[in-house]
């Protein structure tokens, strides 16, 4: 089961934050995540991410 879903805000353990644009998994059975950040997409393993906490604003 994956851990992010698409849409989910990231963050990788270099300190990079993204969007989750696609999950799968390897012939291993490792789950990866493709990561957009700036128009650039990140292929990454799910134990480098973590959700990036939510912001709220005040109205």
């Amino acid at each position: 089961m994956a851990k992010f879903a698409l849409g989910d805000v990231v963050n990788s353990d270099k300190g990079r934050r993204g969007v989750v644009r696609a999950a799968y998994r390897s012939r291993e059975g490792q789950q990866f995540y493709a990561v957009e950040k700036d128009g650039a997409m990140d292929f990454l393993e799910e134990d480098r991410l973590t959700l990036a906490p939510r912001v709220e604003l005040a109205a």
